[in-house]
């Protein structure tokens, strides 16, 4: 009776762990589902370029904090000792005398000359560049990591077509030296076809070297380690403009390397603005708590005092360093506009060679699409001619290099049309993670340090 209970605990003990196993399996299954979203998704998270663009977005929305400092309450606690030794007419001695002074000050400017208002105008286009420049960052993290996972959809499909042709090489290979036995061919034919199976062997290498790149490539951009070896061609749906003045115009107003440098001709404008309030009156507001002390034997020397003071102050000329910073700053701003007439330049061209690119491969994968269904029937009737003799087995080779030429180019030839889909997006401005994972939300917040700020630095006495 003990016997048939241990069995079935121990039966009961061993089911639980098979299933335990199997959902086990079954959710490393689904984490390690690799698809284009969640590869794409992956590379977006574990990116050092985003990461770092946002810390210095993160640190330049300080400087609107900082921008109010020319109007921003200032202290001071001033301590003088002065030791003296004085000889009078009527002591034949010196006589030692201390004067201890403390001062303690608050001051603020009431007025600035506008020093304050440009700075913090500046700094929120500061502010508004440097979020630009994020968005180029992931726009560019995205291409990489789109083009990184068609390279491996490519290498992949054109190296199992290098296998696929390479064993079928080997049977015509087989087949022909059974023939030169035979004596119904030459043993030239059998020396042409060892030497289309040894290029189709070499081809087969450089697509293991192809694959393997890509591979590396994925993982370094992804952080993802197993890769399968059946990934699929994603399927994309979006609109675009479809014409070359629509696509232009959208580009001209959208993309962000336009935007960096409308901003950056701003900023340099403004610029010449700020050095000018160095030139303009400005209005100070100072309170003042002073107490002396003196160890001399009158007291008429101490005292102890308060006020308000209020210091008004303009510069009567522009210096000739204040000119030449000017004149500096002038031709900076110069540049700035230049730039942006050649970037628009260079974003219309982009513009219209990404359609084109696209309208292109589109063109291309139709004339490939064909030129693999000619090329599949053509090697299927030559290889119904060579068993009646009429073709050779070099004939049917040749069809069959055909045929995988044009099956690896069509799958090129797919992968890039997908890519230039992606770019006319990034040209256009608005290419983001959630064209490919709508589900996705960017996460913007950066890790903060618990920095202290102390009034005294601590190691000026160690």
């Amino acid at each position: 009776m003990n016997f048939i209970f241990n069995i079935t605990k121990n039966l009961k003990y061993l089911i639980t762990i098979i299933f335990l196993v199997n959902i086990s399996s079954y959710s490393y299954a689904k984490s390690n589902d690799l698809t284009f979203e969640n590869s794409i998704t992956q590379a977006i998270k574990n990116s050092m370029e985003i990461k770092a663009e946002r810390y210095r977005l993160a640190a330049i929305k300080h400087s609107l904090g900082e921008s109010y400092s020319s109007k921003d309450w200032s202290s001071s606690l001033t301590t003088i000792l002065n030791s003296s030794n004085k000889q009078t007419g009527s002591q034949s001695s010196y006589v030692q005398n201390e004067v201890t002074t403390a001062t303690l000050s608050l001051s603020k400017n009431l007025l600035d000359g506008g020093k304050e208002y440009e700075t913090r105008i500046i700094a929120k286009e500061n502010i508004k560049l440097q979020t630009t420049k994020v968005k180029v960052v992931r726009q560019n993290v995205l291409l990489k990591s789109i083009k990184s996972y068609l390279d491996i959809y490519s290498s992949q499909s054109v190296l199992k077509l290098r296998k696929t042709s390479l064993d079928r090489f080997r049977e015509y290979v087989d087949a022909a030296n059974l023939k030169l036995a035979a004596g119904t061919v030459t043993p030239t034919v059998v020396a042409e076809a060892k030497a289309k199976l040894a290029k189709a062997s070499y081809e087969l290498i450089l697509a293991e070297g192809n694959r393997n790149n890509a591979f590396s490539s994925f993982e370094s951009i992804t952080k993802i380690k197993k890769i399968p070896f059946d990934l699929v061609l994603p399927k994309i749906k979006f609109d675009f403009p479809k014409t070359k003045e629509e696509v232009v115009k959208i580009s001209s107003l959208n993309n962000p390397l336009i935007i960096i440098a409308q901003l950056t001709k701003s900023i340099a404008q403004k610029n010449i603005e700020l050095k000018k309030t160095d030139n303009r009156a400005s209005l100070n507001l100072r309170f003042e708590l002073k107490d002396n002390q003196s160890t001399a034997i009158s007291s008429s020397t101490d005292y102890n005092s308060y006020g308000a003071y209020l210091t008004f102050s303009s510069p009567l000329f522009y210096n000739s360093s204040s000119t030449s910073s000017l004149y500096r700053l002038e031709k900076l701003a110069l540049a700035s506009s230049i730039d942006l007439s050649e970037k628009y330049r260079e974003v219309e061209l982009s513009a219209i060679s990404s359609l084109q690119s696209y309208k292109t491969s589109i063109a291309k994968t139709f004339a490939l699409q064909s030129q693999k269904n000619s090329s599949l029937l053509a090697l299927n009737g030559i290889k119904k001619e060579a068993k009646y003799g009429i073709r050779t087995i070099l004939d049917v080779l040749d069809a069959e290099v055909d045929f995988l030429n044009a099956s690896a180019n069509l799958i090129k030839s797919q992968t890039e049309q997908i890519y230039n889909l992606f770019s006319i997006k990034a040209i256009l401005g608005d290419l983001s993670i959630q064209d490919i994972n709508s589900n996705y939300k960017v996460d913007d917040k950066i890790k903060e340090n618990n920095t202290k700020f102390n009034v005294l630095n601590s190691k000026i006495f160690n």
